[in-house]
């Protein structure tokens, strides 16, 4: 099957859609959320406690990966759609009827993001069941690829717009494409092939759930999510170098509205292109996923993503519009590519039913620092200014990205097929 002929896929294709338009409207609202806290506040720490609402809910998602493998995935995924439209249009109504209220949009951005946190674990364990096996790789390379277009045309529109037009309207537009997901993921039932449906919740445990909660085993479905993870060298490994990276790659996240604002002093159009080349490299990285694969394996190509993502370190040397650009676009090429590979990598060594568990897992590990590393930020960029907080970062997440690609060096991976597609760790 060609990339044609996934394309010709409905259930993927429906399941594909709707993803593409939520995460377009989703991008949008994070790129005006953060300059308009920036702008209201004009403190650069309050951009890094608004990224601490995003990164808090990522430590749980041990326990949301769980009703991934125990519940129906697209049910799940119908529900936390829903509640996340409704939860965006209390922030639009409340802040703009009543006040502006960080402590409110915090909290409610929290809200905002466990719902996001159930959703991708899910969403990832759900992609196989719309695709054959062998072109696991081409579909996340899809997927990947689909997030970062939908971070250029938001980042597009952004740098266009976002000073021009009443912030609320980002706010609104992602609401109804939330709504949108929902309803193209209850149609995605009448497309979904029958052996697919529901394949994680086994039929003999139903009726007993309905009725009684099974809390000893969901706990013990949240500790087998960690014994997954543990019973995978190459998933262990991985770790040291995912903490260094996530740790204090926040700050080229959260703190890039203040950057553009006093450094660059190139206001939100600045801001908006920031994000534009750093979802532009990540789209290229993920496009060239799927055509890498057929050369070289996920070792090799997870080596060259972290190596691009090494050059993060030169962002504060030069302090130009430009140059800072282009550096997120080399940083965004890595990240592309790792994603797709490191998603592909999960599904082919995690079986089916343990699947939602292990993706929520490892991302509850990875993510689990990033709070961290949003809350230090956030102090630090009082004491030692916001360039003393990008050159420290830099230097770190560069560290990290040498780890994680002498961890590919050095751990052991099979190669299974001639098509050098990884499927198994040893």
């Amino acid at each position: 099957m060609s990339i044609m002929g996934i394309l010709a896929n409905k259930a993927f294709m429906r399941f594909y859609t709707g993803f593409i338009i939520s995460e377009i409207g989703t991008k949008m609202f994070y790129l005006s959320i953060f300059w308009f806290v920036q702008e209201k506040t004009q403190e650069p720490s309050y951009t890094a406690w608004l990224g601490l609402a995003i990164t808090i809910p990522q430590l749980f998602m041990f326990i949301f990966g769980v009703f991934a493998d125990r519940y129906n995935r697209r049910k799940i995924m119908i529900i936390t759609d829903i509640c996340s439209a409704l939860i965006l249009l209390m922030i639009t109504t409340y802040t703009y009827v009543i006040e502006f209220s960080i402590l409110f949009i915090a909290v409610m951005f929290s809200l905002l993001n466990i719902c996001n946190n159930i959703f991708f674990p899910t969403s990832r364990a759900f992609m196989p069941s719309t695709l054959p096996e062998e072109k696991l790789v081409l579909g996340n390379s899809l997927f990947a690829t689909g997030t970062q277009i939908s971070t250029i045309i938001a980042s597009t529109i952004g740098a266009f717009l976002l000073s021009k037009v009443n912030i609320y309207l980002f706010f609104i537009f992602n609401t109804i494409t939330f709504l949108f997901s929902a309803f193209n993921l209850f149609l995605l039932r009448f497309v979904l092939p029958k052996e697919s449906v529901n394949k994680t919740v086994q039929p003999k445990n139903r009726k007993k759930e309905k009725k009684l909660f099974a809390v000893k085993q969901f706990i013990n479905d949240v500790v087998d999510g960690f014994r997954v993870i543990k019973s995978s060298k190459i998933l262990l490994f991985m770790i040291p170098g995912v903490f260094f990276t996530n740790i204090f790659f926040v700050t080229f996240i959260y703190l890039t509205p203040g950057w553009s604002q006093k450094i660059l002093h190139s206001g939100p159009e600045g801001y908006s292109l920031l994000e534009l080349g750093l979802g532009i490299g990540t789209f290229l990285g993920a496009f060239a996923s799927g055509w890498f694969s057929k050369f070289i394996n996920i070792k090799r190509g997870q080596i060259l993503a972290f190596l691009f993502q090494s050059t993060i370190v030169l962002f504060p040397v030069f302090p130009i519009l430009i140059v800072n650009v282009f550096i997120l676009f080399l940083y965004g090429i890595g990240s592309g590519l790792a994603n797709a590979y490191t998603m592909t990598l999960i599904q082919h060594i995690i079986p089916d039913h343990q699947r939602g568990r292990a993706f929520g897992t490892l991302m509850s590990i990875m993510g689990g620092v990033v709070p961290i590393g949003t809350f230090i930020c956030g102090l630090l960029v009082n004491y030692i200014g916001l360039v003393g907080v990008f050159w420290m970062s830099g230097i770190v997440c560069s560290i990290g990205a040498l780890i994680l690609a002498l961890t590919f060096k050095f751990i052991p991976i099979k190669e299974q097929d001639n098509k050098n597609l990884l499927t198994q760790v040893e």
